[in-house]
């Protein structure tokens, strides 16, 4: 219910529109009155108005001055002037101070109370417009989480990001660090379980550490964790102040973090075995590095716990401790180089061409440097043939495609070992090929994978239709697929599923003596329940209502008549 304040200095005016709007029963309000510009002050000093027909031109405060200090207390309040004069200096006022509407006296009460319908119903529209930015709001803030943990994923698995690009990223989803400062990365670790404890228990411990490291870290760091694996954590730590200047590695303030943090992991690791019977293990990255680098970092950090010391309980290492064994840099850069080939496959299927491109570019470095064991190279030449055989195999038409531009046999077999810049060159034409050819495929698809996913789901429309087989049969990624139909089509790859199951529906139910039961399967349900309630949904009757109505429908028709027989 709104609460309308009347404010004029003529009793005569307030008391007659009180009882106008107390017998105007359709407007349920509740309604007070102020004789004075003071007085409507001291109203609203003890009550939220919604709502004020006022005079403009009274003793003492005016209406002009009386809408400021509305506005000031109550900015949503609709003042409505209801004056004697016509003057435009008092109509420019009221507009400039925010005022709803300018009514003269003269008019009947049916404008007056239109006036106020009209409040009524801006100010209802307004409230919707709250409640759905809260509900967007709402919305977002529970989808941040994934947000942040699917860019900081993306980030550790070698997604490179200019700074401006990061800068505006951490703002969009509130991740609390400086894009603009390297970033120290601190590696956490459950190092046992109990075996009767379940994933809903181990996450809730998970979240547990989490919170006993940032509360003894976060005094004098800037701190964000991310849960990587099962029992496993990362933090990205920087140091706390906000008016950091040198971000030097080896400056003061991050000798200093790196002393601050290392100093706090014997305690985290006490409080977590005495509050929470965990055993836990740390590594700690020995100095901060650019966020582009904060892959190599991570995995490097990652193999300090499946070598020597780190595969006991309860140690605190930096990745400094096996700087110096040349084995475990060796499998350090084979782990490297296998996660970025496998995150060039992804850039292959998403379409990601310059992406794939930064990341072979980098990749391929390798094959130039002279130092770096032969072997190695050969294992960065097999995992790269693995993955563009695994994107061609999939498509018949891309490989008669291939066929035609290359020679393919060096992705089998390379005779040449040492000639690393001609296999560079030859697996970046390759790339080159495979992205023209995802580039025709997206210029045909009106024409050819619409309507071979079409075809697909006509013939499979009894079977449970998934994202994943439509695109598998097209040759496309799923999600890169689901876009490129929306994009082409203007409606989604299920809404589509939806409208022909419909239109089938309608058809068998008309034009066949199948039962509803048969109908459901035919159309890829399990029970005929589901079947009825989705048919429901889409046509606002039950499929046994709609053929009665159809069938009915029928029978009153005129029949043809045969001339023959009626002469």
């Amino acid at each position: 219910m709104y609460r309308l304040l009347i404010v004029d200095d003529l009793p005569i005016i307030v008391d007659g529109l009180f009882e106008l709007f107390e017998q105007t029963e359709h407007l349920k309000m509740d309604i007070l009155k102020a004789y004075s510009g003071e007085g409507a002050l001291e109203v609203l000093e003890k009550h939220q108005i919604d709502i004020v027909i006022s005079d403009i031109k009274m003793p003492g405060l005016e209406g002009i001055g009386l809408l400021q200090n509305i506005k000031a207390r109550w900015p949503k309040c609709k003042v409505i002037f209801l004056t004697g004069y016509n003057d435009f200096h008092y109509v420019q006022s009221a507009i400039k101070y925010g005022g709803f509407e300018y009514i003269l006296k003269i008019e009947s009460d049916e404008k007056i109370i239109a006036s106020v319908e009209r409040a009524i119903e801006e100010l209802n529209e307004e409230s919707e417009q709250r409640e759905m930015i809260e509900k967007a709001n709402e919305r977002m803030r529970r989808a941040m989480p994934s947000l942040q943990r699917e860019y900081i994923g993306a980030i550790l698995q070698g997604k490179q990001v200019t700074e401006a690009q990061l800068i505006r990223h951490f703002q969009d989803i509130s991740i609390p660090m400086q894009a603009h400062l390297p970033v120290m990365l601190l590696l956490g670790r459950v190092d046992t379980w109990k075996d009767m404890l379940t994933q809903p228990d181990k996450a809730l411990f998970i979240y547990a550490v989490q919170n006993i490291a940032e509360e003894l870290l976060a005094d004098d760091v800037r701190v964000y964790s991310y849960v990587y694996d099962q029992g496993k954590i990362v933090w990205f730590i920087q140091p706390g102040t906000d008016s950091l200047i040198h971000t030097e590695p080896n400056s003061h303030d991050w000798r200093k973090t790196y002393v601050e943090v290392s100093g706090r992991l014997e305690r985290i690791q006490l409080a977590c075995r005495r509050l929470l019977h965990l055993s836990v293990s740390f590594v700690l990255s020995s100095e901060p590095v650019a966020w582009n680098d904060v892959s190599d970092r991570y995995h490097m950090l990652k193999y300090n716990f499946i070598h020597g010391l780190g595969l006991t309980s309860e140690v605190i290492l930096t990745d400094s401790d096996i700087q110096n064994s040349e084995t475990a840099c060796n499998h350090q850069r084979e782990y490297f180089y296998l996660n970025r080939v496998q995150l060039l496959g992804k850039c292959l299927e998403n379409n990601h061409r310059g992406e794939f491109f930064n990341i072979y570019h980098d990749l391929t470095k390798l094959w130039n440097d002279e130092n770096f064991p032969n072997e190695r190279k050969k294992e960065l030449y097999h995992s790269l043939s693995a993955v563009f055989l695994a994107y061609i195999n999939k498509s018949a038409e891309l490989k008669e495609y291939l066929n035609n531009e290359h020679d393919l046999s060096p992705l089998f077999q390379y005779g040449e070992p040492d000639s690393w810049v001609i296999l560079k060159e030859y697996f970046c034409e390759i790339a080159v090929s495979l992205f023209d050819w995802i580039a025709e495929q997206g210029e045909l698809l009106p024409t050819e994978l619409v309507q071979k996913a079409h075809r697909y789901i006509e013939t499979y429309i009894s079977t449970d239709i998934s994202l994943n087989a439509i695109a598998d049969h097209v040759g496309l990624n799923p999600s890169y697929f689901s876009r490129l139909y929306k994009q082409m089509t203007g409606t989604g790859i299920s809404d589509y599923i939806n409208d022909y199951r419909n239109l089938k529906a309608k058809e068998l139910l008309l034009g066949s003596s199948m039962k509803v039961n048969e109908i459901a399967l035919s159309l890829g349900y399990n029970s005929a329940l589901a079947f009825i309630r989705f048919f429901k949904k889409q046509n606002d009757t039950t499929p046994q209502e709609y053929r009665s109505r159809g069938r009915s429908e029928k029978s009153k028709a005129p029949k043809s008549i045969n001339v023959y027989e009626s002469k």
